[in-house]
């Protein structure tokens, strides 16, 4: 005779198949029983947070799991577990903005739930409970997306018009030398200037150069975001989006030429022309610049840096190259790197920081450099990594 033994039981009071309205909460019922452990699996079709709540008495729920709840993600089933002794248990699933059209959350209490593991090709959430079972170059992988909750950035620019008692000027690739770089304090829509007058010269709707970019940047809540912007013909679109700052810029789709034929140029549309906050050179595809914005939820650790200074014929140029940090939450900027190359005996310095240089939420990291010769060339490049908060 064989002998089964039932390793868990299915919660009614803390399950639920009715889809979620916008904003709107589903909790379960506290229910106090012998099993020591409780596991939850959800899926829907919109994002959420999942939150287990404790309680010693069936009244007072003092203990929330994790604190700041599990991310639910659009279409991803979400499956967590948790030791619950004697206590009182009751699941709580809080939907964001937008309605539910399925919802399927299950409750399960028991005794002998193992660890969750991970599948080998499988994103790794921040917030997943399990064991991984894959070796992993966590660098390389971070850079591909397979680890959720972290971005690794690499930022690249060039100069070549730095100028002689020009002060510290920005490093990206503009061709007006006398465009200046200030960060954002406000929201604000975005102006994209571009070649396309009377139906489309060289870049914009019909041209063989670019008709469409891409764009990373920070949104009016200080997140990360993304945009896709169709070019018009008369040059001077104007973005759908507001936001804080441009990470980047790509070319995502082009004519013939297979790139932009003339300079893009984005400001804000507040400030105007003067005001700008992203460069895409000619030809080039994609912004050249030395700017990098945090979101207001992320940490970053930026722990590689690397500049060249070109030394021009017949002279031997001296560049300061410095760093600042500006944070719009106390609206200040801080000078958090300085380096002083003389051309006559060096020309490319590398930095690899063993503990790296921190960036707070809503910081911006960016890079300037000063010559004491005209047309002074320079390229410079850092990487980093951008990590959530919750």
């Amino acid at each position: 005779m064989t002998y089964i033994s039932a390793k868990g039981v299915t919660s009614t009071s803390n399950s639920t198949t009715t889809p979620l309205g916008s904003g709107a909460t589903f909790t379960g019922v506290g229910e106090q029983n012998n099993y020591s452990q409780v596991g939850v699996m959800c899926k829907t079709d919109n994002t959420g947070t999942l939150y287990f709540d404790f309680s010693n008495d069936g009244t007072n729920w003092d203990s929330t799991f994790p604190s700041s709840g599990f991310e639910v993600a659009d279409g991803i089933s979400e499956f967590h577990t948790a030791v619950k002794l004697g206590r009182y248990f009751r699941v709580r699933l809080v939907n964001d903005s937008g309605a539910q059209t399925y919802l399927r959350l299950t409750t399960y209490y028991g005794d002998n739930f193992v660890p969750s593991v991970t599948p080998l090709n499988q994103t790794v959430g921040i917030d997943s409970d399990a064991t991984l079972t894959r070796s992993t170059v966590p660098q390389d992988e971070i850079r591909i997306g397979r680890r959720a909750g972290v971005t690794g950035w690499t930022k690249f620019a060039y100069r070549s018009n730095l100028t002689s008692g020009g002060g510290d000027e920005i490093i990206w690739a503009n061709s007006t030398s006398s465009d200046t770089f200030t960060p954002m304090t406000s929201a604000d829509t975005f102006d994209i200037e571009y070649d396309g007058t009377a139906g489309g010269s060289t870049d914009g709707a019909g041209t063989v150069g670019a008709t469409e970019l891409t764009i990373s940047y920070i949104d009016s809540t200080g997140r990360p975001a993304t945009a896709t912007h169709t070019l018009g013909t008369d040059g001077d679109d104007t973005t759908a989006f507001s936001g804080l700052g441009i990470n980047r810029v790509a070319v995502s789709a082009s004519g013939t030429n297979k790139a932009n034929k003339s300079e893009i140029k984005i400001s804000t549309t507040s400030g105007g022309s003067t005001d700008v906050q992203a460069i895409i050179p000619a030809g080039g595809s994609v912004t050249q610049q030395a700017i990098y914005f945090n979101g207001s939820n992320d940490d970053s650790v930026a722990k590689f840096l690397y500049f060249n200074v070109n030394k021009l014929s017949g002279s031997n140029p001296k560049v300061t190259v410095l760093g600042w940090a500006y944070n719009r939450a106390i609206d200040t900027k801080f000078e958090v790197f300085r380096h002083v190359v003389d051309t006559q005996s060096e020309n490319t310095v590398i930095i690899e920081d063993p503990v790296g240089f921190n960036l707070s939420p809503t910081d911006v990291l960016y890079f300037t450099a000063n010559t004491d010769q005209n047309n002074t060339q320079i390229t410079l490049r850092f990487s980093l990594n951008e990590y959530q908060r919750s």
